[in-house]
């Protein structure tokens, strides 16, 4: 039996809604940013209205989903008449990103912000794998240097220069924000989780650091990291996984 999520007969509803900027979301995951922080990243700029929910007993519903795990998108038209569900937060954040202008304005520049979301999706994975969920202290510190050596330093350099060929005016493709954008910002926190300002701060990476300046200024985003929820998130986000 085809999973509800993935039923065809679901498509022109599923089309019409996606092509709507005014339904509410409702994001669900464990109470930290994880791997809905993105998710949560976009639908606080777009300025949606949504609501971030933890399961009360996830053992209890984690058959339900797909694959067995969060998170898990359900969005619902303004009439309330018409509600789609999206899975994997990959998939979340590019459904997220082309619905509310952050993917581009046509497909050159989608292949662009693209193209930077795939650089820092490999260092992302990278730094998880090899560093943040690493429990072997010894191991872990050797991983920390082959890191930076390897990757991030790499990873510094490259990005650097391509902002500032981009004007240094915090967007990787022409001056709006983008899911690149969105990327590098978690990017910049894990950096900083491992070294401080060492190696990425406003001094050192100007065009990088702009980049955060300027999501902190829209008005959604600073209001959603000025809420209690997110707050919270933040500090079982550093006990759990050791970043804010």
């Amino acid at each position: 039996m085809v999973h509800p999520y993935f039923n065809p007969a679901q498509a022109a509803d599923f089309n019409a809604l996606a092509a709507k900027t005014d339904s509410s979301f409702d994001l669900k995951y464990f109470g930290f940013h994880g791997l809905a922080g993105n998710c949560r990243t976009l639908l606080a700029l777009s300025g949606a209205k949504f609501t971030s929910s933890v399961p009360e007993d996830w053992a209890s519903e984690k058959p339900d989903a797909p694959f067995g795990v969060m998170p898990l998108l359900t969005e619902t038209s303004a009439d309330g008449k018409t509600t789609i569900h999206i899975a994997e937060s990959d998939a979340i954040e590019r459904y997220l990103a082309r619905k509310f202008g952050f993917l581009g304005k046509d497909a050159f520049e989608e292949v662009l912000v693209n193209t930077f979301v795939s650089h820092d999706q490999f260092l992302i994975s990278q730094i998880f794998a090899k560093y943040l969920i690493n429990k072997d202290p010894e191991v872990k510190a050797a991983n920390k240097e082959s890191l930076i050596t390897n990757n991030i330093v790499p990873w510094i350099k490259y990005h650097e220069q391509h902002l500032q060929a981009n004007g240094a005016n915090g967007h990787y493709v022409g001056d709006k924000t983008s899911l690149a954008d969105v990327k590098t910002e978690l990017v910049i926190r894990l950096i900083q989780s491992m070294s401080g300002e060492d190696l990425v701060s406003e001094s050192k990476t100007p065009a990088i650091w702009e980049v955060l300046t300027q999501l902190n200024k829209v008005e959604g985003l600073a209001a959603w990291k000025k809420t209690e929820v997110y707050k919270t998130f933040s500090e079982k986000n550093f006990a759990g996984i050791g970043f804010y």
